[in-house]
């Protein structure tokens, strides 16, 4: 679905703000930008990469040669050269669509704020990780779901304390298969003494 431009009158050309990204709709069909004047920005197909400090991305970039007559030139653009251009991300439609998630489930996305943001905010901001050591879906899983295991374990041993965090542990009957379950019940075990001798450790 394409949606109509905005067409800004000649005779009252508005403000800057009528000429922002995202009044210039974009049509999937023909790969295209069309401006609030209704002109057609149209792109080589050339991908171009942009670096950041902790990544990098491609896009591609729009123009049109309508821009040198526009009337309204000087509220779109500050280029030297007259032309307004729009760069679009390899991410774009995953943004758009998450734009329309978000739109259309606000309470639920600030729920989700409220919950689970400052989880990755300790682990980006406070301990540095902001990128994976490994590659592959597997491996980066596995490197995940440790880091959440420390989190999670941090988390318990403020809310209980370590002695009782122990206490659930031995406690704690996990429902794997018949196999997994002696290995498994060692594995905690350990972890308790683990966690009973660094509690020790601390309070020396």
């Amino acid at each position: 679905m394409v949606c109509p431009p905005t067409i800004v009158n000649a005779n009252n050309k508005g403000t800057t703000a009528d000429y922002m990204v995202d009044k210039f709709n974009y049509n999937a069909a023909s790969d295209t930008y069309t401006c609030p004047e209704g002109n057609i920005l149209t792109t080589t197909g050339s991908w171009h990469k942009k670096t950041r400090e902790r990544d990098s991305y491609q896009f591609k970039k729009y123009r049109t040669p309508a821009c040198k007559t526009c009337p309204v030139q000087k509220l779109c653009t500050a280029k030297v050269d007259g032309r307004r251009e729009i760069d679009r991300s390899q991410y774009a439609d995953a943004v758009e669509k998450n734009g329309l998630h978000y739109k259309a489930n606000k309470d639920l996305y600030r729920k989700r704020q409220e919950i689970n943001e400052h989880i990755f905010g300790t682990i980006k901001r406070q301990w540095g990780y902001n990128h994976t050591n490994l590659r592959g879906l597997e491996k980066v899983n596995g490197e995940m779901a440790l880091i959440m295991t420390v989190y999670n374990m941090k988390r318990a041993i403020n809310i209980l304390g370590i002695e009782k965090l122990l206490e659930k542990l031995k406690k704690w009957k996990p429902k794997y298969p018949a196999f997994l379950k002696s290995n498994k019940k060692q594995l905690f075990l350990r972890l308790c003494d683990n966690f009973r001798i660094l509690n020790y450790k601390s309070v020396a």
